[in-house]
């Protein structure tokens, strides 16, 4: 068990780094083909964050709905016919379950 714990503590510690030091395009290249993709790459993950963000997370319709409005709240320029795009784009790639991209 100890040993297990070791290496899993061992693999975040090289995967973290790793993983935040990856280029904009290389987290873009991680977005699923389908409709609202390239806005989803313009408007979600060049102002305030990195595409990580989106790309890493899982979420329901509900939850993606409620993350979008909170980035517009926060100052996200999006217009309404963007987010709606945007959260079906993101609903329909990043589902809960969904495993991660290899």
């Amino acid at each position: 068990m100890h040993r297990v714990l070791c290496m899993i503590a061992f693999l975040v510690a090289i995967i973290i780094p790793v993983a935040s030091s990856w280029s904009q395009d290389q987290w873009k290249s991680m977005l699923p083909d389908g409709d609202g993709k390239d806005l989803t790459a313009q408007l979600c993950g060049t102002m305030c964050h990195n595409l990580q963000k989106t790309v890493v997370s899982r979420k329901t319709p509900q939850e993606w709905e409620k993350t979008v409005y909170d980035m517009i709240g926060r100052g996200a320029q999006i217009f309404p016919d963007e987010a709606e795009q945007i959260m079906k784009y993101l609903a329909k790639s990043f589902p809960p379950g969904k495993p991660a991209a290899q």
